[in-house]
């Protein structure tokens, strides 16, 4: 009988070449501690600025308004007359006086920490971006609500990102400017005529067809 011949089987390849697998996780974690450097490194330049930083020093000159009571059909200021404010532009800007009686006048309080103030920006940049804000009628951000403990601070950045570069006037740290307006809530409107009288006030987001609506009754006197 012929013989049987048993080969062995060569024993099996391991690879030498070194895992990847460490230098992965170790970039990732060299990512990971970078980013939370960088978040941590922004929000404490955010913090670093206070409040008596970004605050304005504004002069109620004229009477103060009734409060809003949130009826914008019987609002108790309609058709009185608003009160003149000297005051600052944000951020180191020139003076600004809001309700003079020089012209028709759209006003918008807001505060950088507030939702609806967050959501309603964006869209009143594009609203003015597509040039819809009528010539005769200028309109003022007055920036209020001021509290560097609560998210979205300073109200300067958040401006800045949104796109945002038109007129501002800048509440003190106590709201003078919204208390003078009897401002109930932020966002806050208000519509004032070429004599400055008061036209509408509404607390709340609006939409930008109903801004178009008030600016343009105010374009028309």
């Amino acid at each position: 009988m012929p013989s049987t011949v048993t080969r062995k089987r060569p024993p099996a390849r391991t690879s030498t070449k070194p895992s990847r697998l460490p230098l992965v996780l170790g970039a990732l974690a060299v990512l990971g501690v970078a980013i939370l450097i960088a978040v941590f490194t922004a929000n404490d330049a955010s913090s670093a600025v206070t409040v008596e930083d970004v605050a304005g020093s504004p002069s109620v000159v004229t009477d103060p308004l009734p409060d809003f009571g949130g009826d914008t059909a019987a609002d108790p200021a309609l058709g009185q007359r608003a009160p003149q404010v000297d005051g600052q532009a944000i951020e180191g800007g020139g003076a600004v006086t809001i309700g003079a009686g020089n012209g028709p006048e759209l006003l918008v309080f807001l505060a950088s920490w507030c939702p609806a103030c967050q959501a309603e920006l964006p869209e009143l940049v594009g609203w003015l971006d597509g040039g819809n804000l009528p010539d005769e009628v200028a309109l003022t951000a007055v920036v209020t609500g001021l509290d560097n403990t609560r998210p979205n601070w300073p109200p300067t950045d958040w401006l800045e990102r949104e796109g945002y570069t038109g007129e501002t006037i800048v509440d003190d740290a106590e709201g003078t400017i919204a208390g003078a307006y009897g401002m109930s809530g932020t966002p806050f409107w208000v519509a004032l005529d070429a004599e400055g009288q008061v036209v509408a006030r509404a607390s709340g987001r609006l939409e930008m067809h109903q801004v178009q609506q008030m600016a343009d009754v105010l374009a028309q006197g």
